[in-house]
Formats: C-alpha cells, sequence, structure tokens
C-alpha cells in the first residue's frame, strides 16, 4: 500500500499545528507525530505505507505501531489517502439543493422605489430596470402562500422585507407579517423577519411593530456623514446621515438592528469605518465591497489589498475580545467563524434559488434580490410556480464555475457571488478573479482567527457562534 496527501491547508498558530480538510471543510489539530507523517509525505508525493513507518519511526523514536496508528488516523480523516483511493477524500455537502423540496425563505420587494438616490446602486434606485412601484395587499398575500405552500414541511421560514426602501410601503409590510403569524400559528411553525432599510423613515410605530414581531433589522449606512453623504444623498441632493442618525434611535433600543456598509473607492478604511457605527450604536457592522460595474466605486486589486489590511485588524479585535469571552461587533468575520464551524461545505455559492428567491411586485420570482428585473434570472413566477429552478441551479453549480478546481477555499465560497460575477465577467460562471484572490486572502485570516478562539476560548464558540448559519441579505 502507498500513501500520498489529501488536499489541506497547513495552519501554524503560534507552534500549533493545524490542518484545514478542503474536501470535508473541517479543522483538525496535528501532534507531532501526525505532522512529520504529513510533511513526509507532501515532500515525497507517494511512499510505500512500510517505507514511510520505518522512516518515521526512526526519526521521531516513536513504535512502528504507533506510526502505524497515526497513518490510518490521518487515512481516516482524509489527510492521508492510499494510491488504491481510500480514505475521506471525497466532499460532504451540507446544502446540496433540496430539488424535491420548496423553497424556506422569500425575499419580498414590497416597494420598487426609493427615497434616496445612492449613486452606486445595482438596484436603479430601487426601480430595478422598470417603473416606480409598490407591491399590492393581494400580491403580499400570494406571496405568503406561496411561502408556506412551497414547502409545508419545512418548520421555520424566513421572510424579509427589501426594495427600494420598504418602509415606503410599511402598511404591506405590516399585512405580509401578520399573515405569515397567523398562518405560522395555525400550522405550528415558525417565521423569522428581516428587513433592509435605509433608515430614514423609520418612526416609534415601526420600531415597535418591528420589535413586537421580532424583525432582524438592517440598515444601510455607508460609515461617517462625509463618506455617506457622499454616495447616499436624498434626491435632491442633500445628505442621508443626519436623517439616518436622527431616526432609528427606536431600532437600535428595540430590535436587533446591524449596520451594512457598501465599501466603495471613496473610503477604504474598514477600521474607522467600523469604529465609527458602533458608537453610533449598531450591534454590529457587516462591510461589503461594492458590484457597480463602475470604475469610480469598484475596488482595484490595491484597493482589495488596503481593504484586506483593515479587515485584518478588526478581525484581530474581534479575536482578542472572544479570548476574554466579549464579543465584539465585526460581522464579517463572525459569518466566517459561523461558516467555518459548521463545515459549511457546500456546492453553491449561497441560498439563491436553493432555499432562497425574491419576489417582486409584479409577482416574478428571481434568483436572488440582486437579480430582480433580469429575465435571465427568473426562476417563475407566482401563479407558474419555480419553472426554471433547476435551470438555473445547474448553471450556478460549482462544478460549472471557472477556476475553481484547484482553490482550497472552493467548497466554502463555492464560486462567490453570483451577481458579482455576472456583472464583471458577463456570466455568472466566470468568476471575479480580483474578488477570488481577495476571498482566499480574507478566508485564509478567518480561519487563523477560527483557530485561536477554538483552541484558547472554546466556550466562546459554543456561546456565541451559533451553528444555524444562513448567507444574509444585502
Amino acid at each position: 500500500m502507498e500513501f500520498r496527501a489529501g488536499e489541506f491547508v497547513a495552519i501554524d498558530r503560534r507552534g500549533r499545528q493545524l490542518a484545514w480538510h478542503v474536501p470535508a471543510s473541517a479543522l483538525y489539530g496535528l501532534d507531532p507525530l501526525s505532522l512529520r507523517l504529513l510533511q513526509r509525505v507532501q515532500e515525497q508525493g507517494t511512499v510505500p505505507a512500510e517505507r514511510l513507518s520505518t522512516e518515521i519511526a526512526s526519526e521521531t523514536g516513536a513504535t512502528g505501531e504507533a506510526v502505524r496508528a497515526a497513518a490510518m488516523d490521518l487515512l481516516a480523516l482524509g489527510l492521508l489517502l492510499t494510491s488504491g483511493g481510500a480514505g475521506s477524500g471525497g466532499h460532504r455537502l451540507v446544502d446540496l439543493a433540496p430539488r424535491r423540496k420548496g423553497i424556506s425563505a422569500l425575499v419580498v420587494h414590497v416597494a420598487h422605489t426609493c427615497n434616496l438616490a445612492c449613486h452606486y446602486c445595482y438596484a436603479d434606485e430601487g426601480r430595478y430596470g422598470g417603473r416606480d412601484s409598490l407591491m399590492t395587499e393581494e400580491t403580499a398575500r400570494r406571496y405568503v402562500d406561496f411561502l408556506f405552500d412551497s414547502d409545508p414541511e419545512a418548520p421555520r421560514l424566513r421572510l424579509t422585507f427589501f426594495g427600494g426602501e420598504p418602509l415606503l410601503n410599511f402598511k404591506v409590510v405590516r399585512l405580509a407579517a401578520d399573515l405569515a403569524r397567523e398562518r405560522a400559528a395555525r400550522e405550528g411553525r415558525k417565521v423569522l423577519f428581516a428587513m433592509t432599510t435605509n433608515g430614514t423613515l423609520v418612526t416609534d410605530e415601526v420600531a415597535d411593530y418591528l420589535a413586537e414581531i421580532d424583525c432582524a433589522v438592517t440598515v444601510s449606512i455607508d460609515g461617517s456623514r462625509e463618506t455617506n453623504d457622499a454616495l447616499r444623498p436624498f434626491h435632491g441632493g442633500q445628505g442621508s446621515y443626519d436623517r439616518v442618525v436622527a431616526r432609528i434611535g427606536p431600532l437600535l433600543e428595540r430590535c436587533r438592528t446591524v449596520a451594512r456598509v457598501t465599501l466603495t473607492r471613496r473610503d477604504l478604511d474598514a477600521v474607522s469605518i467600523v469604529e465609527h457605527l458602533l458608537g453610533v450604536g449598531f450591534r454590529e457592522v457587516g462591510i461589503t465591497p461594492v458590484d457597480a460595474g463602475d470604475p469610480r466605486f469598484d475596488l482595484s486589486p490595491r484597493d482589495y489589498d488596503t481593504l484586506l489590511e483593515g479587515l485584518a485588524v478588526l478581525s484581530d479585535r474581534y479575536r482578542d475580545h472572544a479570548l476574554e469571552g466579549r464579543r465584539y461587533g465585526f460581522a464579517n468575520v463572525e459569518t466566517l467563524l459561523k461558516a467555518f464551524h459548521q463545515g459549511h461545505n457546500k456546492d453553491y455559492a449561497c441560498g439563491a434559488a436553493v432555499a432562497m428567491v425574491a419576489g417582486s411586485p409584479d409577482g416574478k420570482l428571481s434568483l436572488c434580490h440582486r437579480f430582480v428585473g433580469k429575465p435571465e434570472f427568473q426562476v417563475g413566477t407566482l401563479s407558474g410556480g419555480l419553472e426554471r429552478r433547476e435551470e438555473l441551479l445547474d448553471r450556478v453549480h460549482l462544478a460549472n464555475r471557472t477556476d475553481c478546481g484547484s482553490c482550497w477555499a472552493r467548497y466554502v465560497c463555492s464560486g462567490g457571488c453570483h451577481y458579482a460575477n455576472h456583472l464583471h465577467g458577463g456570466d455568472v460562471r466566470q468568476t471575479h478573479v480580483a474578488h477570488c484572490d481577495y476571498l482566499r486572502a480574507w478566508y485564509r485570516k478567518g480561519l487563523e482567527v477560527y483557530a485561536d478562539i477554538a483552541l484558547d476560548n472554546p466556550a466562546f464558540i459554543a456561546r456565541f457562534i451559533d451553528p444555524d448559519y444562513l448567507c444574509a441579505v444585502q
């Protein structure tokens, strides 16, 4: 029998050796004997089992029996493979598209209009390539029924209110949420609510109701007054920062409220942005690089390097807080920690069409909220169901992505955002290379932070890193 190395990434954390097993998305600690075995096989490519046992025993002083036992353990984990194929080399999936089932998460665009005129907006200032429109009460009823009927066995459903600006149609938000709660109570199921808003229209009434339904609220805001006002003005040109900060107080007091930053070339100082918004009172802040298809805003490779430097500082702050048992409100690293802890091993980059679709005011269902208004990515309709679901799932499957086959992060990333690939490469299957390089470096940093916390304060992982991982709507 001959051994060869499985696919893994070696990680050294202050002299403690670990290995990230790529096919299984699992992180293993290595004792010195196991590490030497792996190193020898990596050095030589393929090694006969008996020769490996003899050499390692001679070098380390371990018995041949101990070496063989260590090799069998590594074989069982897939870190070693045999030339004949034995070992756990194949990857396991946690979210293979349940094609026999419907969806369990729905993003409803209750308003295709917005009171802001954000310069980088992918949604055409909330119109998605059409005219200003609001979802009717009847359409909202049909969407609630669609969500509940799509997978009658799903114990938990998610309903996200989106736009445009959803608070321009708060009446329909209330109606849909009330209907969903009533039906969930009748059927013994649970429905979770979320909303993405620009925050300018929040009132006490809005905050009270969102708190009543336990709605998770994401407020889009891009940092300081100067940065935010330059990017996110009202239609008349005046800045929105002061209005947002003045209005969101009730949300911060009563709801699970986080800030979502679209990072552009205008301001690459991620550390200052996060610290500023935590100071405003948000419980956590998440940063997403813009995808505008516009060089005034989109990041260059050098800009991504600058962003990574800032994310590393913030990640270290998160780790340092975690080692003291405290939580630091940097959402990006926490999302990664949840994925790593769960062993998020996937053939699809996100829940689009796997468990989630987006619904527009005219009853059309799209791959995700970013593809609304693009017929090519229409999954179906309220009246016809998910007619093109399997076709689009096949199209965005990891196996059909370019440049992913040899990437160590492929089962965590799964080819990146469908929308970003389509925007920058003209095809959802064409990976956005600059973004890929950024993601690989970012995932590596996240792995190191996860390893540090898991080794030095596992109680924090057990307390705060909920295994129920779901990509947030952005």
